[in-house]
């Protein structure tokens, strides 16, 4: 089944469709419609995992978020669906995507494996302190400074190997945007909203459709500068 395209707001994304075509190997029943979603990936700053996980999402919610694009579902077929890409209210385009090319996200044929995703971007691995909205998924060695506007309920979770862990999440936001981080254990203590913070050594991850910041477990830092509690003693006093 081939897929349809509709309303492509940058002329730019055609032709990097037809550059992958070109460049990959001549083979027959080519999946041009994952040629399309690849390309997607490729433009945005994605991987086709996260790509994958957003278009599942979608197909059982009806919507869903892969990095700064939105992913919406406009018709269900039964062997396909026809989604809405857009970015920032703007649509970026219409696709009928069969379920077959979703899922060959998952696990990239090899004919594919050349387009090297991951490593397109020379500067991710480049540790300086970056604003959050310059923050994109794959980005590693993140460093910045940031006040805790939220955090959430504690939960108790169980790690592969079985051990009991504690995790939450505390909201970042430096007046350039806001991404949540992930905190564990001792870590979780050792914040509180309305701290001011700065973050060492962290990576953008996809969580659930949306950006993430995780700590590097070796290297990864969250050290409080000032203490909401401290300054809030200070003034009683």
């Amino acid at each position: 089944m081939r897929a349809l395209y509709y309303g492509w707001c940058q002329p730019e994304c055609g032709r990097y469709i037809l550059t992958t075509l070109r460049n990959i190997p001549k083979k027959r029943g080519l999946d041009r419609d994952l040629v399309y979603l690849l390309q997607l990936t490729k433009k945005h700053g994605l991987t086709p995992a996260i790509l994958h996980t957003a278009l599942t999402t979608a197909r059982k919610r009806g919507r869903a978020r892969a990095g700064k694009i939105n992913v919406d579902v406009r018709q269900r077929n039964e062997n396909s669906l026809i989604f809405m890409f857009s970015l920032s209210g703007k649509p970026l385009g219409q696709a009928k995507i069969p379920y077959d090319s979703i899922d060959r996200l998952r696990r990239l044929p090899e004919e594919f494996r050349y387009l090297n995703f991951e490593e397109d971007d020379r500067d991710l691995d480049v540790a300086r302190e970056r604003a959050i909205s310059e923050l994109k998924l794959g980005l590693k060695s993140v460093s910045f400074k940031a006040h805790v506007v939220r955090k959430s309920e504690v939960r108790a979770v169980t790690s592969r190997e079985g051990n009991p862990l504690l995790v939450c999440s505390v909201t970042l936001s430096d007046g350039t945007g806001e991404i949540p981080l992930v905190v564990w254990n001792g870590q979780i203590s050792a914040v509180s909203e309305g701290d001011v913070v700065e973050i060492h050594d962290a990576r953008v991850r996809n969580f659930r459709g949306e950006m993430q910041l995780a700590l590097s477990r070796k290297t990864g830092a969250l050290t409080v500068l000032k203490s909401a509690k401290s300054q809030i003693a200070a003034i009683a006093n």
